[in-house]
């Protein structure tokens, strides 16, 4: 069996534009596949798309790049930003991180959605997100595909041969998780497309038209994808190199529209012409903003990795972001990059045009990897995701460069090109809904224990045993408010045998206030090394309220050291302009409950050494087995 030319025996001038009805089919159950993902996609699923996401709300409601009002809202923030003024007299703001060409285009759409359908996004995020997800993704990627069919068509490349690249193409790219998410590689590869289209159609039969087409897309491909400034010069090459004049008369103005669009949203959102994105490191991404530090001023996991350039290298092609081992259906292209093309039934000119699109692919393809080998100080693999994100606009160069292989494979080529295309489907279908997130190589490798990019917290030190300190001193003083309403005021006594008791000074349980005197109970630290239980209570009253009193503490689960789970910065509400600074801390006990059966008792605690008890927040929760919660309690600081 042999994938060849020799069943398709029209010319090429006779079928350049008329795909068949195989190919078409192909196009369309890709196309409709990815459009029922988005329709069933998330919204909001990283901090990446959440950065355009809130510049894109911003533009439209608040006429402004500027997103702190958005920020502000959980589901909305993003560590994808930077902190920027335009003079020393003006106050801070953030704004995303990310170049504001695509956010504004996407603006550009939401306002004309906002303004017929009259969805909100913050409101209707998930309707709003989709449909604009349909515009921006989905339509982008039906014309891909379609311009792909037309140009493997324009260059004389076999039926199924083409097939074979569509079916690829189609379904079983790492690009396609990313159509279900607002971001700049899925319309930068449709554009990246029509650029090779483009030019295939210069070097075959140049036409005005086609010189305005290359300048433009080869433009839009760079805005969209900052390394792929390298197609812009290389097109410009190519237009040169066919026809000096037209490129310059033809090429150059139609390469500036998308240029000049992308320099004037960034001298809107900046004020100068350099991005956000090129000032990594810098104060705009490192600063301490209302007393809490930027994420970048201590990336963790993935963004803090500084492995070795030959691991990273071995990582990005075979390993767990592996080209390769993700897209198995690439290796096809890596064979392809090294036949000398011959098209059987194909003029020279043909041949030439094939040459020039697969040798440039991997020239780029080279270019790109090697400049991110250099970026050692940012070696995170583009962040949690599925896949080499910024090498995505290359993929219609990779599609192209499987023809040769294809067209010479025999039986068994046939039968092995056909599982590479399976393995590859196989990865892109589990990670359709999940492009923020590892691909199953990357959590296969974090089981087995061959990686490890998770940054480790480290335990406490000293342990803590107990709810509050061992140190306490004497005259502290702290209110605690309860998730039911409740209210305590706690105050340091000093005890005849040199310890230190903890006095419940008022109390508000059940909107009944308690004043000190005899019925409230006095919560003893026996001994500031020891846990804090119910035999710690030293109360000789039995009523009720006493009772109710010591269970808000004496039901903490102690008995061993709290395990350390992070930390993090909670921002005061007393004063905007100070957050605290809180060590996280878990502690449990199991039980057995007569109606639940096997249940777990958990304390999940916020400490915070700078507050007069060591705690900011602590919550004290009942889970079955399964995790299914029964009840829960919280108390915060009322500093919070």
């Amino acid at each position: 069996m042999s994938i060849s030319v020799t069943s398709d025996t029209s010319s090429p001038d006779e079928t350049s534009n008329r795909l068949s009805c195989v190919e078409w089919v192909l196009i369309s159950v890709a196309t409709a596949i990815i459009t029922a993902a988005v329709l069933h996609s998330e919204p909001l699923q990283s901090a990446n798309d959440r950065s355009r996401w809130s510049t894109v709300w911003s533009l439209v409601e608040r006429q402004t790049y500027q997103i702190d009002e958005i920020d502000q809202y959980a589901k909305w923030s993003t560590i994808d930003k930077v902190r920027f003024r335009k003079s020393d007299q003006e106050p801070w703001h953030f704004y995303s991180s990310k170049p504001p060409f695509l956010s504004t285009i996407v603006a550009g759409l939401y306002a004309a959605e906002r303004n017929t359908l009259g969805y909100g996004l913050f409101n209707d995020t998930t309707v709003v997100s989709r449909i604009l997800l349909l515009i921006v993704n989905v339509i982008p990627f039906l014309f891909a595909l379609r311009s792909l069919g037309r140009t493997l068509l324009l260059l004389s490349v076999s039926l199924p041969a083409r097939c074979f690249i569509l079916a690829v193409a189609g379904f079983a790219s790492i690009l396609n998780p990313y159509l279900t998410t607002l971001n700049n590689h899925t319309p930068g590869v449709a554009c990246a497309m029509l650029t090779i289209s483009a030019a295939v159609r210069l070097l075959l039969s140049p036409s005005q038209g086609d010189f305005a087409w290359l300048g433009f897309f080869a433009a839009m491909t760079s805005c969209f994808e900052l390394p792929a400034a390298q197609l812009g010069v290389a097109a410009f090459v190519l237009a040169a190199f066919i026809d000096r004049k037209r490129a310059i008369t033809v090429f150059v103005p139609a390469a500036v529209l998308p240029l000049a669009f992308f320099f004037l949203t960034n001298w809107m959102a900046t004020g100068g012409v350099k991005p956000f994105y090129a000032t990594y490191g810098s104060e705009t991404y490192r600063y301490v903003h209302n007393g809490i530090p930027s994420y970048w001023m201590n990336p963790r996991d993935l963004d803090a990795n500084q492995e070795h350039p030959l691991r990273y290298l071995f990582h990005c092609i075979l390993g767990h972001h592996g080209l390769l081992s993700l897209t198995p259906a690439l290796c096809l292209t890596l064979l392809g990059w090294f036949l000398k093309p011959r098209l059987a039934n194909a003029t020279p000119r043909h041949v030439m045009a094939l040459r020039v699109i697969i040798a440039s692919g991997a020239v780029m393809t080279l270019v790109t990897l090697g400049f991110y080998l250099t970026r050692t100080e940012n070696y995170n693999y583009g962040g949690n995701s599925v896949g080499l994100r910024w090498m995505l606009w290359l993929f219609p160069f990779w599609w192209v460069a499987m023809v040769e292989p294809l067209q010479r494979a025999k039986f068994k080529g046939v039968v092995t090109s056909l599982l590479l295309l399976v393995l590859s489907a196989g990865t892109t279908f589990w990670s359709l809904q999940r492009p923020w997130k590892p691909s199953w190589i990357y959590e296969q490798m974090e089981d087995a224990g061959w990686i490890r990019y998770r940054t480790p917290t480290p335990p406490f030190q000293p342990e803590r045993t107990t709810l509050f300190p061992g140190t306490l001193t004497v005259g502290l003083r702290e209110q605690f408010v309860s998730s039911s309403g409740s209210r305590v005021t706690l105050e340091t006594q000093a005890a005849a045998d040199g310890t230190i008791d903890v006095w419940v000074t008022e109390a508000i349980i059940d909107t009944q206030t308690i004043v000190p005197g005899p019925d409230l109970p006095k919560i003893r630290l026996t001994n500031p090394g020891r846990a804090l239980t119910n035999d710690a209570l030293k109360t000789e009253d039995n009523s009720d309220t006493v009772r109710q009193i010591s269970r808000m503490f004496g039901r903490v689960p102690f008995g061993r050291p709290f395990s350390a789970t992070g930390t993090g910065w909670v921002p005061s509400k007393v004063n905007p302009e100070q957050a605290w600074k809180i060590d996280k801390g878990l502690d449990r006990v199991y039980l057995t409950d007569p109606f639940h059966g096997k249940c777990v008792q958990r304390c999940d605690v916020q400490f915070c050494d700078a507050l007069p008890f060591g705690v900011l927040r602590w919550k004290i929760s009942y889970l079955t087995e399964f995790g299914d919660e029964l009840s829960s309690e919280t108390w915060t600081s009322a500093r919070l």
